[in-house]
Protein backbone atom coordinates (compact mmCIF):
# COMPACT_ATOMS: atom_id res chain seq x y z
CA UNK A 1 0.00 0.00 0.00
CA UNK A 2 1.20 3.59 -0.56
CA UNK A 3 3.24 5.36 2.09
CA UNK A 4 1.36 7.29 4.80
CA UNK A 5 3.59 9.48 6.94
CA UNK A 6 0.75 10.68 9.17
CA UNK A 7 -1.88 8.72 11.03
CA UNK A 8 -5.11 9.90 12.61
CA UNK A 9 -3.71 10.14 16.15
CA UNK A 10 -0.97 12.54 15.00
CA UNK A 11 -2.98 14.90 12.79
CA UNK A 12 -3.76 17.47 15.49
CA UNK A 13 -0.19 17.36 16.83
CA UNK A 14 1.22 18.44 13.46
CA UNK A 15 -1.47 21.02 12.70
CA UNK A 16 -3.55 19.19 10.08
CA UNK A 17 -6.48 17.88 12.11
CA UNK A 18 -8.77 18.02 9.09
CA UNK A 19 -6.51 16.16 6.67
CA UNK A 20 -8.10 13.39 4.64
CA UNK A 21 -6.60 10.01 3.79
CA UNK A 22 -6.25 11.13 0.16
CA UNK A 23 -4.29 14.25 1.17
CA UNK A 24 -1.98 12.22 3.40
CA UNK A 25 -1.34 9.70 0.63
CA UNK A 26 -0.65 12.43 -1.93
CA UNK A 27 1.77 14.24 0.39
CA UNK A 28 3.53 11.00 1.33
CA UNK A 29 3.99 9.99 -2.30
CA UNK A 30 5.49 13.41 -3.01
CA UNK A 31 7.96 12.82 -0.17
CA UNK A 32 8.92 9.39 -1.57
CA UNK A 33 9.47 10.95 -4.97
CA UNK A 34 11.65 13.74 -3.56
CA UNK A 35 13.72 11.23 -1.58
CA UNK A 36 14.08 8.82 -4.54
CA UNK A 37 12.69 6.09 -2.30
CA UNK A 38 9.96 4.17 -4.17
CA UNK A 39 9.96 1.64 -1.33
CA UNK A 40 9.09 4.38 1.15
CA UNK A 41 10.53 4.83 4.63
CA UNK A 42 8.25 2.62 6.72
CA UNK A 43 8.71 -1.12 7.19
CA UNK A 44 6.52 -3.82 8.71
CA UNK A 45 7.97 -5.87 11.55
CA UNK A 46 7.18 -9.40 12.66
CA UNK A 47 5.60 -10.30 15.96
CA UNK A 48 9.04 -10.34 17.59
CA UNK A 49 10.01 -6.94 16.17
CA UNK A 50 12.23 -8.27 13.38
CA UNK A 51 12.02 -6.06 10.24
CA UNK A 52 10.30 -8.13 7.55
CA UNK A 53 9.38 -6.02 4.50
CA UNK A 54 8.83 -2.50 3.17
CA UNK A 55 5.22 -1.50 3.75
CA UNK A 56 4.83 0.60 0.57
CA UNK A 57 5.98 -2.08 -1.88
CA UNK A 58 3.64 -4.35 -3.83
CA UNK A 59 4.43 -8.03 -4.55
CA UNK A 60 6.02 -8.93 -7.89
CA UNK A 61 5.56 -12.72 -7.84
CA UNK A 62 3.27 -14.86 -5.71
CA UNK A 63 3.54 -18.56 -4.84
CA UNK A 64 1.37 -20.90 -2.79
CA UNK A 65 2.80 -23.63 -0.58
CA UNK A 66 1.50 -27.09 -1.54
CA UNK A 67 2.20 -28.44 1.93
CA UNK A 68 2.69 -27.08 5.40
CA UNK A 69 6.22 -26.52 6.66
CA UNK A 70 7.85 -25.74 9.95
CA UNK A 71 10.84 -23.91 11.36
CA UNK A 72 14.39 -24.98 10.58
CA UNK A 73 17.34 -24.52 8.26
CA UNK A 74 17.46 -25.52 4.58
CA UNK A 75 13.68 -25.99 4.53
CA UNK A 76 12.32 -27.51 1.29
CA UNK A 77 8.87 -26.26 0.25
CA UNK A 78 6.76 -27.50 -2.69
CA UNK A 79 4.97 -24.54 -4.26
CA UNK A 80 2.71 -23.63 -7.15
CA UNK A 81 3.65 -20.55 -9.12
CA UNK A 82 6.17 -19.24 -11.67
CA UNK A 83 9.35 -20.65 -10.09
CA UNK A 84 11.18 -20.26 -13.42
CA UNK A 85 11.15 -16.49 -12.81
CA UNK A 86 13.03 -16.82 -9.52
CA UNK A 87 16.79 -16.86 -9.11
CA UNK A 88 18.91 -18.22 -6.31
CA UNK A 89 19.32 -15.51 -3.69
CA UNK A 90 15.88 -13.96 -4.11
CA UNK A 91 14.07 -13.19 -0.86
CA UNK A 92 10.44 -13.96 -0.20
CA UNK A 93 7.92 -12.85 2.40
CA UNK A 94 5.78 -15.65 3.86
CA UNK A 95 2.21 -15.22 5.17
CA UNK A 96 2.12 -11.44 4.86
CA UNK A 97 -1.56 -11.45 5.80
CA UNK A 98 -0.87 -13.20 9.13
CA UNK A 99 0.94 -10.81 11.46
CA UNK A 100 1.70 -13.56 13.99
CA UNK A 101 3.88 -15.61 11.62
CA UNK A 102 4.94 -13.22 8.84
CA UNK A 103 8.66 -13.49 8.02
CA UNK A 104 11.14 -12.99 5.20
CA UNK A 105 13.59 -15.66 4.02
CA UNK A 106 16.17 -16.21 1.29
CA UNK A 107 15.85 -18.81 -1.47
CA UNK A 108 19.09 -20.79 -1.63
CA UNK A 109 18.10 -23.52 -4.11
CA UNK A 110 15.42 -24.04 -6.77
CA UNK A 111 14.49 -27.43 -8.21
CA UNK A 112 11.37 -27.54 -10.37
CA UNK A 113 8.47 -26.54 -8.14
CA UNK A 114 10.47 -26.90 -4.93
CA UNK A 115 12.16 -24.01 -3.14
CA UNK A 116 14.81 -24.40 -0.45
CA UNK A 117 14.83 -21.60 2.09
CA UNK A 118 17.91 -20.80 4.15
CA UNK A 119 16.03 -20.47 7.43
CA UNK A 120 12.39 -20.52 8.54
CA UNK A 121 11.37 -19.25 11.96
CA UNK A 122 7.66 -20.13 12.21
CA UNK A 123 5.27 -22.94 11.29
CA UNK A 124 3.24 -22.23 8.16
CA UNK A 125 0.15 -24.07 6.96
CA UNK A 126 -0.67 -25.48 3.55
CA UNK A 127 -1.64 -22.69 1.11
CA UNK A 128 0.70 -20.22 2.80
CA UNK A 129 1.42 -17.37 0.38
CA UNK A 130 5.03 -16.57 -0.53
CA UNK A 131 5.72 -13.23 -2.27
CA UNK A 132 8.71 -11.52 -3.83
CA UNK A 133 9.35 -7.83 -4.50
CA UNK A 134 8.69 -6.62 -0.96
CA UNK A 135 12.28 -5.85 -0.04
CA UNK A 136 14.75 -3.31 -1.38
CA UNK A 137 17.15 -4.94 -3.83
CA UNK A 138 20.35 -3.31 -5.05
CA UNK A 139 23.21 -4.47 -7.26
CA UNK A 140 26.65 -3.04 -6.66
CA UNK A 141 30.02 -3.44 -8.37
CA UNK A 142 32.57 -3.92 -5.62
CA UNK A 143 35.57 -1.55 -5.58
CA UNK A 144 38.88 -3.11 -6.58
CA UNK A 145 40.48 -5.13 -3.76
CA UNK A 146 37.82 -4.05 -1.26
CA UNK A 147 35.01 -5.96 0.35
CA UNK A 148 32.79 -3.02 1.32
CA UNK A 149 29.92 -1.46 -0.59
CA UNK A 150 27.53 1.38 0.27
CA UNK A 151 23.77 0.87 0.15
CA UNK A 152 21.63 3.78 -0.98
CA UNK A 153 18.80 3.70 1.58
CA UNK A 154 19.37 4.45 5.26
CA UNK A 155 18.98 3.59 8.03
CA UNK A 156 19.56 -0.07 7.14
CA UNK A 157 17.76 -2.17 9.74
CA UNK A 158 18.21 -5.68 8.33
CA UNK A 159 20.03 -7.42 5.50
CA UNK A 160 17.84 -10.41 4.63
CA UNK A 161 19.91 -11.97 1.85
CA UNK A 162 22.93 -11.45 -0.32
CA UNK A 163 24.59 -12.97 -3.37
CA UNK A 164 27.86 -12.28 -5.14
CA UNK A 165 29.72 -13.44 -8.20
CA UNK A 166 33.16 -13.21 -9.74
CA UNK A 167 33.88 -11.42 -12.97
CA UNK A 168 36.43 -9.27 -14.70
CA UNK A 169 37.55 -5.98 -13.24
CA UNK A 170 36.63 -2.62 -14.66
CA UNK A 171 38.32 -1.29 -17.79
CA UNK A 172 42.10 -1.53 -17.34
CA UNK A 173 41.96 -3.40 -14.03
CA UNK A 174 41.66 -6.88 -15.55
CA UNK A 175 45.38 -7.66 -15.52
CA UNK A 176 45.71 -6.88 -11.80
CA UNK A 177 42.33 -8.13 -10.60
CA UNK A 178 41.87 -10.68 -7.81
CA UNK A 179 41.35 -13.58 -10.23
CA UNK A 180 43.84 -14.48 -12.99
CA UNK A 181 42.38 -13.93 -16.47
CA UNK A 182 43.81 -17.22 -17.71
CA UNK A 183 42.43 -19.67 -15.16
CA UNK A 184 39.40 -21.96 -15.25
CA UNK A 185 37.09 -19.19 -14.09
CA UNK A 186 38.09 -17.04 -17.05
CA UNK A 187 37.45 -19.91 -19.45
CA UNK A 188 33.98 -20.50 -18.01
CA UNK A 189 33.21 -16.80 -18.23
CA UNK A 190 34.22 -16.77 -21.90
CA UNK A 191 32.54 -19.95 -23.07
CA UNK A 192 30.07 -20.97 -20.38
CA UNK A 193 27.99 -17.82 -19.98
CA UNK A 194 28.01 -15.37 -17.10
CA UNK A 195 29.37 -16.55 -13.73
CA UNK A 196 26.84 -17.95 -11.27
CA UNK A 197 25.57 -16.00 -8.29
CA UNK A 198 26.78 -17.40 -4.97
CA UNK A 199 25.00 -17.09 -1.63
CA UNK A 200 26.77 -15.32 1.20
CA UNK A 201 25.34 -15.53 4.73
CA UNK A 202 23.81 -12.13 5.27
CA UNK A 203 22.81 -12.54 8.90
CA UNK A 204 26.05 -14.00 10.23
CA UNK A 205 28.96 -12.94 8.03
CA UNK A 206 28.03 -9.44 6.89
CA UNK A 207 28.60 -6.33 8.95
CA UNK A 208 26.49 -3.22 8.41
CA UNK A 209 26.67 0.36 9.65
CA UNK A 210 22.96 1.29 9.75
CA UNK A 211 23.53 5.04 9.62
CA UNK A 212 25.89 5.13 6.65
CA UNK A 213 24.77 2.03 4.75
CA UNK A 214 28.35 0.72 4.66
CA UNK A 215 28.16 -3.06 4.22
CA UNK A 216 31.05 -5.49 4.68
CA UNK A 217 30.72 -8.61 2.54
CA UNK A 218 32.81 -11.76 3.14
CA UNK A 219 35.04 -13.32 0.48
CA UNK A 220 33.51 -16.08 -1.63
CA UNK A 221 34.30 -19.75 -2.16
CA UNK A 222 37.51 -18.87 -4.03
CA UNK A 223 38.70 -16.77 -1.07
CA UNK A 224 38.64 -13.67 -3.24
CA UNK A 225 36.34 -10.66 -3.07
CA UNK A 226 33.29 -10.61 -5.32
CA UNK A 227 33.15 -8.41 -8.41
CA UNK A 228 29.37 -7.92 -8.25
CA UNK A 229 27.09 -8.03 -5.24
CA UNK A 230 23.31 -8.13 -4.85
CA UNK A 231 21.74 -7.20 -1.53
CA UNK A 232 18.14 -7.61 -0.37
CA UNK A 233 17.41 -5.53 2.69
CA UNK A 234 14.99 -3.49 4.79
CA UNK A 235 15.67 0.19 5.52
CA UNK A 236 13.67 2.83 7.34
CA UNK A 237 11.50 2.98 10.43
CA UNK A 238 8.34 1.62 11.94
CA UNK A 239 5.66 4.29 11.97
CA UNK A 240 6.06 4.62 15.76
CA UNK A 241 9.76 5.43 15.31
CA UNK A 242 9.36 7.64 12.23
CA UNK A 243 11.25 10.92 12.83
CA UNK A 244 9.04 13.86 13.73
CA UNK A 245 10.65 15.87 10.93
CA UNK A 246 9.22 13.51 8.32
CA UNK A 247 5.76 13.76 9.86
CA UNK A 248 6.00 17.56 9.99
CA UNK A 249 7.17 17.66 6.37
CA UNK A 250 4.09 15.66 5.39
CA UNK A 251 1.90 18.11 7.33
CA UNK A 252 3.63 21.10 5.67
CA UNK A 253 2.83 19.72 2.23
CA UNK A 254 -0.80 19.15 3.17
CA UNK A 255 -1.11 22.68 4.55
CA UNK A 256 0.36 24.14 1.37
CA UNK A 257 -2.06 22.16 -0.76
CA UNK A 258 -5.08 23.07 1.39
CA UNK A 259 -4.31 26.70 2.24
CA UNK A 260 -2.74 27.67 -1.08
CA UNK A 261 -4.26 25.44 -3.75
CA UNK A 262 -3.39 28.03 -6.39
CA UNK A 263 0.32 27.29 -5.78
CA UNK A 264 -0.02 23.66 -6.81
CA UNK A 265 -0.11 24.46 -10.53
CA UNK A 266 2.62 25.67 -12.80
CA UNK A 267 2.23 29.33 -11.84
CA UNK A 268 5.25 31.59 -11.65
CA UNK A 269 3.52 34.78 -10.55
CA UNK A 270 0.04 35.30 -9.09
CA UNK A 271 -1.21 38.89 -8.66
CA UNK A 272 -4.50 40.28 -7.44
CA UNK A 273 -4.98 43.94 -6.61
CA UNK A 274 -2.00 45.14 -4.60
CA UNK A 275 -1.00 41.60 -3.63
CA UNK A 276 1.44 39.44 -5.53
CA UNK A 277 2.82 35.92 -4.97
CA UNK A 278 5.87 34.71 -6.87
CA UNK A 279 6.93 31.08 -6.91
CA UNK A 280 10.68 30.76 -6.85
CA UNK A 281 10.62 26.97 -7.38
CA UNK A 282 8.27 24.70 -9.25
CA UNK A 283 7.51 22.71 -6.09
CA UNK A 284 5.42 22.77 -2.93
CA UNK A 285 8.48 21.77 -0.90
CA UNK A 286 9.89 24.90 0.72
CA UNK A 287 13.45 25.12 2.08
CA UNK A 288 12.44 24.16 5.64
CA UNK A 289 10.52 21.09 4.47
CA UNK A 290 13.39 19.97 2.27
CA UNK A 291 15.79 20.34 5.21
CA UNK A 292 13.60 17.99 7.26
CA UNK A 293 13.73 15.36 4.52
CA UNK A 294 17.26 15.65 3.15
CA UNK A 295 18.93 13.38 5.77
CA UNK A 296 16.91 10.44 4.38
CA UNK A 297 17.48 11.05 0.68
CA UNK A 298 18.71 8.05 -1.31
CA UNK A 299 22.35 8.15 -2.33
CA UNK A 300 22.21 7.37 -6.05
CA UNK A 301 25.67 6.03 -6.61
CA UNK A 302 27.26 2.58 -6.76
Amino acid sequence: MPSAYLQTADLATYGVSGATAQQITAASQLIDSYLYRPAGMVYTAGVDGTPVYMSALAPELSFTASAGFGPGSNVVIPVTGPTSLLEVGDCIVIDRANASVVESCQVIFISGNQLTLASVQYTHATSAVLETGLLIQEKRYAPKNRTEIVLSMIPVVRVVGGTGRYGYGRRGDQASYNMDNFNLLASLSKFGGPPAWEIWPANTAAGIDPGTGMLWVPAGVMLAYYSEIKVRYVAGFTYAALPSGVKQACANIINTQVLFPELNGNIQTLKTGAGQITRFKDTVLDADTRAMLDPYKARLFG
